[in-house]
């Protein structure tokens, strides 16, 4: 994944879509190597098969419910990831997929912040210790513009919302950067915008 985002930032941007996709995958083995600390048959769907060699392994969301089973609890912001990594990777492999930089630069940075949740959490792998020398830079540049940007964002929104707070964005799926402004919300991370409509029967608004 590392490897394609430096060939995208090389000029050859179709490696970007290859970068994408690649790391969301890495992230769903993430998930898929914590259930098999458990027990190794377990990432089969039927770990009951006499030809186990053979069975196809579990995917992200059953990974993902297996954590519910066991109790552990998943925070609003880490689902909204689960979501937006599941609707991002169904649109790059069955749709026409189109990104800037700047957008392929916060999809990775968002990645990247949603894995080291997980893997802090939980303590699985030293991803720093797998990576040397420009892909270790990569990562952790990625991480910290994506933090970094993310949390000017929501000061950002608070100080200019007319609700005295930050709202949450239809478009990248954070929580608390949007300003309202007249009839219009707009984000001040990934920079869309979206307009109020007031219903004429209860003068409620409405995205």
């Amino acid at each position: 994944a590392l490897q394609k985002y430096e060939e995208g930032s090389g000029k050859n941007l179709s490696s970007y879509k290859f970068s994408i996709l690649h790391f969301s995958h890495f992230f769903e083995l993430i998930f898929k190597y914590y259930v098999t600390q458990s027990h190794p048959l377990l990432i089969y769907k039927n770990p009951f098969s006499k030809k186990i060699e053979k069975e196809s392994t579990i995917g992200l969301w059953e990974a993902v419910q297996f954590l519910r089973n066991e109790g552990r609890s998943i925070d609003v912001d880490f689902n909204n990831d689960l979501e937006w990594i599941k609707k991002l990777r169904n649109e790059i492999e069955h749709f026409k997929f189109k990104m800037d930089v700047i957008e392929v630069r916060r999809t990775l940075g968002r990645l990247i912040r949603a894995t080291n949740e997980f893997n802090d959490e939980h303590n699985l792998i030293d991803i720093g210790s797998h990576l040397i020398g420009k892909h270790l830079e990569i990562f952790n540049e990625l991480d910290d513009e994506y933090k970094s940007n993310l949390s000017t964002a929501k000061v950002a929104a608070k100080a200019k919302s007319e609700y005295g707070s930050g709202c949450d964005c239809n478009y990248c799926g954070e929580l608390s950067t949007a300003s309202k402004t007249g009839d219009s919300i707009y984000c001040e991370f990934c920079g869309q915008s979206e307009r109020l409509i007031v219903c004429c029967q209860c003068q409620e608004e409405y995205r």
